[in-house]
């Protein structure tokens, strides 16, 4: 009887990635993968460690599941970025779990669990260098229709806030016909939506000899035939050219959707993060994109509270906001994390402050989320359907506006599941508009 292996993913889609991977190896190892961790001979925990709060959520997840060693469970494996971080003094501080394995041990998930099933206790945190491909195994988690593409792994930007280059190394690429051969994989396994990912998405193809961009890559889709979705996220602005723009607008399969994190709008604080720009040039970048494409849609991720932030300058980031416009915003207060060069900034801003920053931005993010929706009432649109109403009547969807988990949803409260199945896509009409959700009948 083969040993059973249960895996919890904790973080962004990249993470889930990686967990996929994990699970596909594991099942060509010969191990069975079960849902219910009380199931499981070995429990995997893949972990985030960008910010306080995810390291917490991390280690907290690790005790509760260290717990289950009183029953079937013989070994707890952390795996990811928190194992990465924290290497071996995360290991004396947790003698709860029994592995540690960062993102370059991936691939040799079956060896770890092996080893650790046979007693053993090892801490696998190499500098990263695994790079995932097309022949890679990958037990795909979630919604059939639906699939994440990361299409590089590790980023080259130093911003003072992150320690991800750290945890997850150098910029690396995988090739335009690799990522073609997992795309025509998807297709054959009928998705319908596919999520381009990566650190910095726009910043693929530098790497490669010779460079390549990511207007390249997609226009190779140009002639796919392919009906379904493709989306980028995770664009760095910098980045962000004429040619990436227009390839959006060309490529029929390729959404109008930028998710472009700023990060901030006054030049002052993205200078002390260590990014370029400022409110002025990002806005002449959204005015490109709209012009270019009307009714694209821009998605954002700020930082309230970063050392060093006056009123003045959230002020001209409240500023920035009301001219964006953006369709879905995110935004999270600074967290002072060990490593990296804001920590050793001055002038802090107290955490009470930057909470009530942050409620500011989002009371105005709101009023500029149902502004921008109420345009759509009495439009036409293309819904991915994705399944029955949580506590509610109807089927719920996404528009192009809509990425999965993090934006808004398209509901239908006069449709039942049994008539539309979930991963199909259809036209509806907008009939009424929320903060973040569409209300629409089928057209």
């Amino acid at each position: 009887m083969a040993e059973t292996v249960a895996l919890v993913s904790l973080g962004c889609a990249k993470n889930l990635v990686d967990s996929e991977v994990m699970l596909g190896v594991l099942e060509q190892a010969g191990y069975e993968v079960v849902e219910d961790v009380a199931q499981a001979d070995a429990i995997i925990v893949n972990t985030c460690a960008f910010i306080e709060p995810a390291v917490n959520e991390a280690v907290e997840a690790l005790l509760d599941l260290a717990e289950m060693k009183a029953g079937r469970c013989r070994a707890l494996i952390c795996a990811g970025c928190l194992a990465q971080r924290y290497g071996g003094d995360l290991a004396e501080q947790l003698a709860e779990v029994d592995a540690f394995v960062g993102p370059d041990g991936v691939p040799e998930i079956a060896r770890i669990v092996s080893e650790t099933l046979g007693g053993g206790h090892p801490v696998m945190a190499e500098p990263p260098n695994f790079l995932m491909d097309a022949a890679t195994p990958r037990r795909r988690s979630g919604a059939e229709w639906m699939a994440y593409l990361k299409i590089a792994e590790g980023c080259d930007h130093r911003c003072g806030y992150c320690l991800i280059p750290g945890i997850r190394g150098p910029y690396r690429s995988r090739t335009t016909d690799d990522i073609r051969t997992e795309v025509d994989t998807f297709i054959s396994e009928g998705v319908r939506e596919i999520c381009l990912i990566a650190q910095d998405t726009s910043a693929w193809g530098r790497d490669l000899d010779p460079p390549v961009t990511l207007s390249a890559l997609l226009a190779s889709f140009t002639q796919s035939g392919y009906d379904g979705w493709l989306r980028l996220q995770y664009l760095h602005p910098s980045s962000v050219t004429e040619a990436l723009i227009e390839a959006v607008r060309d490529v029929p399969c390729v959404v109008p959707y930028f998710d472009i994190p700023f990060q901030h709008a006054h030049a002052d604080v993205l200078r002390a993060m260590h990014r370029p720009g400022n409110a002025e040039r990002y806005l002449e970048l959204i005015e490109c994109i709209r012009t270019t494409i009307p009714g694209a849609a821009l998605r954002t991720t700020f930082i309230v509270g970063y050392p060093g932030e006056t009123d003045e300058a959230f002020g001209e980031l409240l500023r920035f906001v009301r001219a964006a416009r953006f369709d879905r915003l995110s935004a999270f207060t600074y967290w002072d994390e060990e490593g990296t060069a804001s920590s050793e900034l001055p002038d802090k801003v107290p955490s009470e402050e930057a909470e009530k920053r942050l409620a500011e931005l989002m009371a105005l993010q709101e009023e500029v989320s149902l502004s921008n929706n109420q345009r759509f009432v009495g439009c036409s649109m293309r819904v991915l359907i994705e399944g029955a109403v949580e506590d509610g009547e109807g089927v719920q969807g996404r528009s192009y506006r809509d990425a999965p988990d993090v934006d808004g949803a398209v509901v239908l409260p006069d449709c039942s599941p049994r008539v539309i199945e979930a991963g199909q896509f259809v036209d509806v009409v907008v009939e009424e508009a929320l903060e973040h959700d569409l209300i629409a009948r089928l057209e």
